[in-house]
């Protein structure tokens, strides 16, 4: 006769939970659909696909064109710090896969914890920017990854839906540029590249004047030209206010609430040479500036950079 073990348990409730969640609390806004007995994608556990409810109403709508694979996991034991371990192949295919693919976490599954406090979900996107994170947060031959930013997706009372709407809805969108030849492609993601360098180094310092916009430019690598219509792109695009020399960033969010300029500079930090930042913005109010906002940045570079800066970083504090 067959066994079963803790893990196939867990993962049995993970997956009740996880369809109470998204077919019956919400399942105006989602159709969660698991691969069927015969499952071709065995690295996959099922997909998500978005709905709009008719106004007024959560027994009809229509269905968008908005899908997403994702993966399931139940953990036995509360996740207190929105990290999770999980084993290095799994973690693998979703980097690499070609089609939008979420890993769902359902904790707190122990005996008795769902009844002190309920299971928790969580969810990761394996982003560019998180599979950097994870690349340079763990060993290259390590069994084990751990995953260090996780998303929480309902924690007791507090339910993040809307968010997670909104960020599938993005997420899951035709991306035109895929149709684009490569020469013109290879032009349009160093064009982006620029900008974000751009838009991030003066998110980082708060404002830039004219005289330091040259120096800038020449630390990127941006021509004066390129320099001239980037920042005329990010002032029609309403993020930054350009005043006569002076160019300062606004503290812009977008349709959930996070901070753009924070968004910019994950996009970009690893593009960004930090010690020659420090050297070209010597103003004390500036370093604080740069400090201060690279606080916020949850990267390993970041980490070690300010590691290093530690001394230094000290005397900000303390003026």
């Amino acid at each position: 006769m067959s066994k079963y073990n803790k893990q196939n348990r867990l993962d049995e409730k993970a997956i009740s939970i996880i369809s109470d969640y998204f077919m019956n609390k919400h399942g105006d806004k989602f159709d969660l659909q698991f691969h069927g007995i015969k499952d071709n994608t065995p690295d996959t556990d099922g997909f998500l696909r978005l709905r709009e409810p008719e106004e007024n109403s959560k027994l009809k709508g229509t269905y968008l064109n908005n899908v997403v694979f994702f993966q399931l996991k139940g953990f036995e034991k509360k996740i207190e710090d929105g990290s999770y371990v999980s084993a290095r192949k799994l973690i693998d295919f979703c980097k690499d896969i070609n089609l939008p693919t979420i890993l769902f976490i359902v904790s707190n599954l122990g005996d008795g914890d769902e009844k002190k406090g309920g299971a928790q979900i969580y969810w990761y996107h394996f982003s560019n920017i998180n599979i950097e994170i994870l690349n340079k947060s763990n060993k290259p031959n390590s069994k084990k990854i751990k995953i260090p930013n996780l998303n929480p997706l309902k924690i007791g009372k507090n339910d993040f839906v809307d968010q997670f709407y909104v960020h599938i809805k993005n997420l899951a969108k035709k991306n035109d540029f895929l149709d684009l030849p490569k020469e013109v492609l290879d032009i349009a993601i160093d064009l982006k590249n620029k900008i974000l360098l751009v838009a991030s180094v003066i998110y980082l310092v708060g404002k830039v004047t004219g005289a330091e916009r040259k120096a800038l430019a020449k630390m990127i690598n941006v021509t004066d030209r390129q320099m001239s219509d980037i920042i005329t792109s990010l002032h029609k695009q309403n993020l930054i206010y350009k005043d006569k020399d002076l160019y300062i960033f606004k503290l812009a969010k977008d349709e959930i609430k996070r901070d753009v300029g924070l968004l910019l500079l994950y996009e970009s930090i690893n593009k960004i040479d930090l010690k020659k930042l420090l050297e070209l913005f010597t103003d004390h109010k500036q370093k604080k500036e740069i400090y201060s906002n690279l606080a916020k940045v949850r990267h390993p570079i970041v980490f070690d950079f300010l590691n290093e800066k530690a001394d230094e970083l000290l005397t900000y504090v303390k003026k």
